[in-house]
């Protein structure tokens, strides 16, 4: 083959890369707006399926709240700092008592007792337990935070109604349920459909920890009042909650 022929087959080999860099240069923010407002780019993220702008947004939510609950602990750092060291208040207790004599049995009766007692965390739930039920009737919404806890070693079911949340929770135990305020179930809007599950699962599990997130600000003290662990907008909180609980294998 003549230099000419192979000077031709390496421009042709790099011809359609640097076209597709071109492209990039020149339309690229074009692109990426139209691939981010289209509803016929989707992803699948843990079984649920998401628009690329429901993607981003989540993410984008999901910085914002760090963001935010960074702000607040650098603000308490500076009050904190801004307080002479001999002025802080540090609470020491008076006494600490310390028992004479321990009594151990002689037999080893209270070993198997022991073995036979399950380990419990916060809300009573049982430390082999990575569990977590999500009632949202848009799963959707919580796919990506939902898809980051399977990758740490939880099981997260997902249920759109209350019915079906009930169904799940007589089948299984959860380490965890969490819950959207407001759901449409069987055609309707159902506003309170949080509270109601709530009551529900009180009513059979006075234990498992149980959580209503989202825009849950106006009925918080409700939500406390009928028995709910955590009542919070906050995905910082849920986070930190779910692992105080112990829904993730390194928790």
């Amino acid at each position: 083959m003549s230099p000419v022929a192979d000077l031709i087959g390496a421009v042709a080999s790099l011809l359609w890369p640097l076209l597709v860099i071109v492209v990039l240069l020149v339309f690229g923010r074009q692109l990426l707006s139209k691939l981010r407002n289209s509803d016929d780019v989707t992803l699948e993220i843990g079984g649920q399926r998401l628009n690329i702008k429901q993607a981003t947004d989540q993410q984008s939510d999901m910085i914002t709240d760090l963001q935010h609950e960074v702000a607040v602990l650098k603000r308490r750092l500076e009050e904190l700092a801004s307080v002479p060291v001999d002025e802080r208040e540090v609470s020491v207790p008076d006494e600490v008592s310390v028992p004479d004599e321990v009594s151990v049995p002689d037999d080893a009766s209270w070993m198997s007792q022991v073995q036979e007692r399950p380990a419990s965390l916060p809300g009573g739930t049982p430390s082999g337990s990575h569990s977590i039920l999500w009632v949202d009737d848009h799963p959707e919404n919580n796919a990506m935070l939902a898809e980051s806890w399977r990758r740490e070693g939880a099981v997260v079911d997902t249920a759109r109604t209350t019915d079906e949340a009930m169904g799940l929770l007589a089948d299984r135990r959860y380490g965890l349920v969490i819950s959207d305020m407001g759901r449409h179930e069987s055609g309707v809007d159902v506003p309170d459909a949080g509270l109601r599950l709530l009551t529900r699962v009180r009513a059979t599990d006075g234990g498992i920890p149980f959580v209503l997130y989202g825009n849950v600000e106006p009925v918080a003290d409700a939500a406390r009042a009928a028995g709910a662990t955590l009542v919070t907008g906050s995905t910082f909180e849920l986070v930190d909650y779910a692992s105080k609980v112990g829904m993730f294998q390194d928790a």
